[in-house]
């Protein structure tokens, strides 16, 4: 009696844990294809306009030494919809005015907008303090205020 009971109860199990793995293997095979000069993402603060919200994300590559910033902000699914980038843009002072390794910014409140990391130059090692305004109302729109610090080594 007590098989007939469990029985059931095993074929929902089994039905939810293969609807799972199947979920998970289209994350790993996407995720398998991820360029390996992606070194770090993260979701960083929220934005909010009249029409949609969502989140900003980060990404950092690295390749040959330096370090690229992409900002992207996501879009919550709307009405069912799936959520998705709606403006990624580069950090362009990283491409043309500061060649550098860079940490990924953190927000410098929990929840704020406003980041900041630490760089440093791939020629002289000179050191900045790199800090990032992220638009909360405007996706694809922020700025980068740069502090020189001390020169590094000789």
């Amino acid at each position: 009696m007590t098989d007939k009971f469990l029985w059931p109860w095993a074929m929902v199990l089994c039905w939810v844990c293969g609807t799972h793995a199947q979920s998970g293997d289209e994350q790993l095979r996407h995720i398998y294809k991820m360029p390996v000069w992606i070194a770090e993402s993260q979701r960083v603060c929220p934005w909010k306009t009249e029409a949609a919200e969502g989140y900003v994300r980060l990404v950092r590559t690295e390749q040959s030494g330096q370090h690229r910033l992409f900002l992207q902000w996501i879009r919550k699914g709307i009405a069912g919809g799936p959520t998705e980038p709606i403006s990624t843009v580069v950090v362009k002072q990283l491409e043309q005015q500061y060649q550098v390794r860079t940490q990924l910014p953190n927000a410098v409140q929990p929840g704020s907008c406003e980041l900041l990391a630490l760089a440093e130059d791939i020629h002289n090692e000179r050191r900045y303090e790199m800090r990032y305004f992220l638009s909360a109302d405007k996706p694809g729109h922020y700025q980068l205020d740069v502090t020189h610090k001390l020169r590094g080594g000789s």
